[in-house]
């Protein structure tokens, strides 16, 4: 990967074939795991009563037995009775936002043609762009056992025929990803 830059209000780099494949099976793995695709809210120009019915619709089911779920949705209040609610009527919303911003990155990648054109991420999108690639490096740092820096460097010691080589290269490499968009981002 080429480091980010910014051209006008649009980031640009250079992802492999491989970068742009491996990026879109990450977020399309998240986004199974939160639920799949959300139902197509209606257009802004339809009735407001049936965006609000299609909002208010049968929510998907997460299963907040899944460390990486609980992560991604993390309780708003320690009081189980209280977090409870508070998931009943935003988990929901959150969840449909975390599959469209996913959309969003998909579409980005999708558009590079694997990796034939540059990766554009217009000003608009960075911050579906941020949230969802956070999310994936969160997920790969539940699944890995990150909680500290120490956790990080006790992985990073790992013998190369561990497994977990390779998803802690990948967790590192998707940080350098997060940091060089928000320099590009802010430049």
């Amino acid at each position: 990967m080429i480091p980010f830059a910014r051209e006008g209000d649009v980031l640009v780099t250079e992802l492999d074939d491989f970068e742009v494949s491996l990026i879109a099976s990450l977020v399309s793995q998240v986004v199974e795991l939160v639920g799949g695709s959300a139902p197509s809210a209606p257009a802004a120009s339809e009735d407001p009563f049936a965006l609000w019915a299609s909002e208010m619709g049968p929510a998907a089911t997460l299963d907040r037995s899944d460390p990486v779920v609980a992560r991604l949705f993390p309780d708003a209040y320690a009081d189980e009775v209280a977090a409870a609610e508070h998931r009943r009527y935003s988990e929901e919303a959150l969840r449909r936002a975390r599959v469209a911003d996913a959309d969003v990155v998909l579409a980005g990648l999708a558009a590079t043609r694997e990796g034939a054109e540059p990766l554009v991420i217009h000003e608009r999108d960075a911050d579906a762009w941020l949230k969802t690639l956070n999310g994936v490096r969160l997920s790969l740092a539940v699944r890995l056992g990150i909680e500290s820096e120490s956790d990080h460097a006790e992985l990073e010691r790992l013998s190369a025929r561990d497994p977990r080589t390779q998803l802690v290269s990948l967790y590192d490499w998707l940080g350098l990803v997060l940091e060089s968009l928000l320099e590009a981002l802010h430049a």
